[in-house]
């Protein structure tokens, strides 16, 4: 029988045998290393936690057994590691006859008017969100407000693509270590293009 010990990992309590806490530690220490202690660094290492915990909970089930060794390895393997990003360095086209992700369906909270429903499909099915509006409008005028309702539907089970993880599986992307980096750095960069879009803009500078 294993020693097992219990841990917090982004807020959700497992138990874990202690050779696979030793090789988790080891792994998650890898990373925060990695990625450094800036806020940027932080907020990278916080997703890849939340991801962490998803997983494992994934594996748990709700039963709570411990998380096994051959679990982290597992869980290292997907995410991947600081050590072969540079190997993977200039891989970001899928190569020929190579599957790409399958996106999943979520509200996008970046193209929303009402729900995101429309946002999202727009992204599900790789459409502009204007055409998908214009024919969720037709709907609901050729059915009489039936589309109306299939919206409201939509709205109610379909999940907000609130965390990384999730706005990545909504793109269809792995949720890696190294697309969590990418995708943060992508918004932190386009928050700064628009600051300066916002300086040079003739309001700013009359104010």
């Amino acid at each position: 029988m294993k020693k097992t010990l219990t841990i917090n990992i982004s807020g959700t309590i497992f138990h874990i045998e202690e050779d696979a806490y030793e090789e988790l530690k080891k792994y998650m220490v890898g990373l925060k290393n990695y990625f450094g202690k800036d806020d940027e660094g932080n907020e990278i290492f916080a997703d890849i936690e939340a991801r962490i915990a998803e997983i494992f909970t994934e594996k748990t089930n709700g039963k709570n057994p411990a998380i096994t060794f051959e679990w982290v390895e597992e869980l290292i393997e997907t995410l991947g590691t600081p050590e072969n990003f540079s190997e993977e360095a200039g891989e970001e086209e899928p190569l020929a006859g190579q599957k790409t992700r399958k996106r999943k369906l979520y509200r996008d909270p970046e193209q929303t008017v009402l729900g995101g429903v429309c946002g999202g499909l727009a992204v599900y099915f790789n459409m502009d969100p204007v055409i998908i509006r214009l024919i969720v409008v037709l709907l609901a005028l050729l059915t009489s407000g039936a589309g109306i309702l299939v919206y409201v539907i939509l709205w109610i089970i379909v999940p907000k693509a609130v965390t990384t993880s999730q706005r990545l599986e909504m793109k269809g992307e792995e949720v890696t270590i190294k697309n969590i980096e990418k995708f943060l750095k992508d918004e932190v960069d386009a928050v700064k293009e628009s600051y300066k879009k916002i300086r040079k803009s003739r309001f700013f500078s009359k104010s």
